[in-house]
């Protein structure tokens, strides 16, 4: 049985420290976005929005959040098109948008299903 403690103190020790670093990270993608007004303003921090995203689609699977990982891997790659010069209309808004659907995820582990189809349709549409 003291394994068994051992493991699960372990478990609850890493999902409070990937709590506070995808709330890091998401509070990051808030500040970036509180300076933006402007699609052009999210082209121009698409590489500073891409590093938060990035580590969010690595830690939230890891801490049984699979549907945020999911979502924040549709993020990254529509700023990794941002970056490789794409311009989408209306990204200031669907950032915008998506980091709301973060903060309430992170809230109330709200459904992101039908977040993610949205993401997915704003990004086959680049």
């Amino acid at each position: 049985m003291v394994g068994f403690h051992l493991v699960t103190g372990m478990s609850d020790e890493f999902i409070k420290l990937a709590t506070k670093e995808i709330n890091e990270e998401i509070l990051g993608i808030g500040n970036i976005l509180n300076s933006c007004n402007t699609d052009a303003q999210v082209f121009e921090n698409s590489d500073n929005l891409q590093k938060h995203t990035h580590k969010i689609k690595g830690l939230a699977p890891m801490m049984g959040k699979s549907s945020m990982g999911s979502f924040a891997t549709v993020l990254d790659d529509t700023l990794k098109q941002i970056m490789a010069g794409k311009t989408p209309q209306g990204v200031f808004d669907f950032m915008t948008n998506s980091h709301q659907k973060l903060v309430q995820n992170m809230n109330n582990d709200s459904n992101l299903e039908s977040v993610i189809e949205e993401a997915k349709n704003f990004l086959s549409n680049i």
